[in-house]
């Protein structure tokens, strides 16, 4: 065989790749065990074996080929026949063997890495049903009846969701009945704003008709709605002259009636008050009234230095109240806003008021009387149209249920068109500091007013330098107030396209107003009574000018409105695993599986695999022709 004897190993590595090796090396385990002393004892037969094996596996560890010494037959018979198989090897498969396509083989690996992660996916989830599509011992049919049941549990699973989500963001929010009472000591008692109908004293107004300027006289024309004739019609609004608030204002206080008049008795929580230190003037609808227990200005608008002064009085440290907020941390009881003593007349707010029957000059209406309003302590009330209505010679009672309204930090995460309310700051408004509907309905009706007319009624909020409407004005004025009072909260296109006031005035998320039960009786002449009431009046005159209102709470703890969310993100969320559990038996782990197998365990199995391909070309172009380590010649 000359040189070809150093190459009778490598048809034998070939034949080990190819599961041909087991017959080889029983043959030259024979050789070896009839031949000890030929090569390096009896005691070597076994590991002369299995060097053959290591060389044919480990072709670049083979030792240096020891020296010849002799061979027979046997071994040349043998290892002859091997050299005539590696020959015919050889020959079928030429050495070296050409190194694969790198691209090609990738290729078919990947596919092959895919599939086989696939299976194992299937065989290892925790989704129910998978484990029998991919399981390759069931019958085909039997894994695709496993694949549709699995789909239709994916789609009935996905349906719900969808309807649950809808649910979500259709209906987020729920008002129910707070678990805790909300004591009376919590909240403010209600601000009380009390007006006479008269709007002008007769006595004053016949000093002015006697002696007053023209000003006067067209500001007292435009203020009882004295017709005039067309003549003087133009001259009694000439803007210059009656358009600036301050002059307005002068002569309102003028015609007015004061506080201390209009305010005979005043007793709260048991004890008397004296009435000019807990009342002060406010403007209104109906004039300039008196109100007890309003937050003084600074706390009402946001720049209060741009309102004249009505020369106001607070007893008490004043604090800075709010529906959302609350009193402050330790707010003593004597603060202001005042709250409730306690439950039942003698404990409310007591009120002579005084008509003044005599000095009734124009009235809002086509009675004597008062009118009064209960309103949160932030709001300016609007009471022409809507205060209650009590007649002199009338006792009259009016119990207090408070509507307190909160709501939940988290319902702000919940869009305003949907939860239909308004948190503090979510709509400032641009004269009031605190956000209420009533005071953003105001404001909207000024500002609306101020764009159609270019003025303003006296009782609305504005600045030092707006324009307040005359008589002039009166009928746009009217028409604007009327139009906002509808659209209050939706804007609304007309047939002739003219565009209506947007005020977007929704309630606000934390708010009070107070609910009113009324009785009343007259008071009897035949009849004596405290004298607590008369003070320093006679009977006759008391029955004829005077009213008697009692205020006060029914009950000293009331349940509140609770606002939160109806179905949050946590509740979505756990419905959605519910379901998902229901119909696939899905958990976070197995979101987790799928996650895993789709990049970690995916990238794992690539790498391997080409890691493995590489070292296999790396061995087929390295592998050199191997000697053979036995004793044997031609």
């Amino acid at each position: 065989m000359g040189d070809e004897r150093f190459y009778a190993l490598r048809p034998m590595e070939l034949l080990v790749r190819e599961g041909a090796m087991r017959p080889r090396r029983a043959a030259h385990r024979a050789w070896a065990e009839a031949n000890p002393d030929a090569w390096m004892g009896a005691d070597a037969a076994s590991k002369l074996a299995d060097g053959l094996v290591f060389v044919a596996r480990n072709p670049k560890q083979l030792p240096p080929p020891p020296p010849i010494a002799h061979a027979s037959g046997a071994g040349d018979a043998a290892l002859g026949a091997a050299g005539s198989a590696g020959a015919r090897v050889r020959a079928a498969r030429p050495w070296p063997p050409a190194a694969p396509t790198p691209t090609a083989a990738t290729a078919a690996c990947d596919c092959e890495d895919l599939s086989a992660l696939g299976r194992d996916y299937c065989g290892r989830t925790t989704l129910h049903g998978l484990k029998y599509v991919g399981d390759q011992e069931l019958h085909i049919v039997e894994r695709v009846f496993w694949l549709i049941v699995f789909l239709i549990a994916v789609v009935a699973a996905v349906y719900y969701i969808l309807f649950l989500y809808d649910k979500w963001k259709e209906n987020p929010m729920i008002v129910s009945l707070s678990p805790y009472a909300t004591k009376i000591t919590e909240i403010p008692f209600p601000a009380v704003t009390v007006c006479n109908m008269n709007r002008a004293k007769k006595s004053v107004v016949d000093e002015i008709l006697l002696k007053g300027s023209e000003l006067e006289n067209n500001l007292l024309k435009d203020l009882c709605d004295i017709n005039v004739t067309k003549g003087e019609d133009k001259k009694s609004n000439d803007l210059n002259v009656t358009g600036h608030w301050d002059t307005v204002q002068n002569f309102l206080v003028k015609v007015g009636q004061p506080c201390h008049e209009l305010l005979h008795v005043c007793r709260y929580g048991g004890s008397d008050l004296k009435c000019s230190d807990n009342f002060n003037p406010s403007l209104t609808d109906e004039g300039i009234c008196c109100s007890f227990n309003k937050v003084q200005r600074d706390f009402l608008f946001r720049n209060p230095r741009d309102l004249s002064d009505l020369n106001v009085s607070f007893p008490g440290k004043q604090v800075d109240w709010t529906p959302e907020t609350g009193f402050p941390p330790h707010t003593p009881s004597s603060a202001s806003p005042m709250r409730p003593v306690g439950v039942g007349v003698h404990l409310g707010l007591s009120l002579v008021l005084d008509a003044q029957v005599d000095e009734y000059y124009c009235s809002t209406t086509a009675s004597v009387g008062f009118k009064v309003v209960l309103h949160s302590p932030v709001e300016t009330p609007k009471i022409a149209n809507m205060g209650l209505v009590v007649s002199p010679g009338e006792e009259l009672r009016v119990g207090v249920r408070p509507r307190i309204s909160y709501s939940t930090p988290q319902l702000r995460g919940i869009p305003v068109d949907k939860r239909q309310c308004f948190f503090s700051g979510e709509h400032p408004l641009m004269f009031y500091r605190t956000y209420t509907q009533r005071n953003c309905a105001l404001e909207c009706e000024a500002n609306y007013t101020l764009k159609q007319c270019l003025c303003v009624l006296p009782y609305m909020p504005k600045d030092s330098k707006t324009r307040i409407c005359s008589r002039n004005d009166e009928s746009c004025a009217l028409a604007a107030r009327k139009e906002m009072e509808v659209n209050v909260v939706e804007e609304e296109v007309t047939a002739n396209t003219v565009l209506k006031p947007k005020c977007n005035c929704l309630p606000g998320c934390s708010e009070i107003n107070y609910r009113t039960y009324l009785s009343s009786s007259n008071i009897a002449p035949e009849f004596t009574f405290s004298t607590d009431y008369i003070a320093d009046s006679n009977l006759t005159y008391f029955k004829k000018n005077m009213a008697i209102i009692h205020l006060f709470f029914l009950e000293s703890q009331y349940t509140s409105h609770l606002k939160g969310e109806l179905f949050g993100f946590t509740e979505f969320l756990s419905s959605t695993g519910g379901l998902l559990g229901l119909f696939m038996g899905f958990s976070f782990m197995s979101l987790v599986e799928v996650v895993y197998h789709i990049t970690l365990r995916l990238w794992c199995a690539v790498r391997k695999n080409r890691r493995n391909l590489h070292l296999e070309q790396q061995s087929n172009v390295n592998m050199q022709p191997a000697y053979a380590i036995y004793p044997f010649t031609q």
